[in-house]
């Protein structure tokens, strides 16, 4: 795309060429009527063509480049925001992913500490759970014991009772 500094200097060294083209030839016959048709050859149809082309880009140009370098400047700046945008949300994300990764840490080795735990307890429980049922076996047999030395004391006080009994 042509800038319009550019595009302006070739219409200015065209304008410049095309007036003395015509004077030259105008001042040959003398009748401008007849050497506007007459000089119109086809190199000076294509100058004149692609001097009212450019002339015509440069007037387009002139209209939507103003336009066009805002919106270009625009669209630079909004780049610009959505990209620091964007490492701003990556930095956030990258926070929560090693936050998250420390809290699961932590959480593991919570699961970790609590089945161990929990494993004492367990541990803890049976040995208590061995210890109650020996404590009931003696209970019993201590029971049983206190009854047999019960009965005999019975046994011996009725044994007695009979012999003072039986004088």
């Amino acid at each position: 795309m042509l800038k319009s500094s550019n595009i302006n200097s070739v219409l200015n060294e065209l304008a410049d060429q095309t007036p003395r083209d015509q004077k030259a030839q105008s001042s040959n016959n003398g009748n401008p009527k007849q050497d506007a048709e007459t000089c119109c050859s086809s190199k000076d149809q294509d100058v004149m063509g692609s001097l009212a082309a450019l002339q015509l880009s440069a007037g387009v140009l002139q209209i939507a480049e103003p336009p066009l370098v805002h919106v270009r400047s625009q669209l630079r700046e909004l780049i610009g925001r959505q990209n620091k945008i964007y490492i701003d949300v990556s930095k956030e994300k990258y926070k929560l992913d090693c936050s998250e990764i420390a809290r699961l840490n932590d959480m593991m080795s919570d699961v970790k500490r609590y089945k161990d735990k929990l494993t004492k307890i367990k541990k803890e429980m049976q040995g208590i759970y061995q210890r109650t049922k020996e404590l009931k076996k003696r209970a019993a047999n201590v029971a049983a014991c206190k009854q047999r030395d019960y009965q005999r004391k019975l046994e011996r006080l009725q044994q007695e009772e009979s012999l003072i009994g039986g004088h």
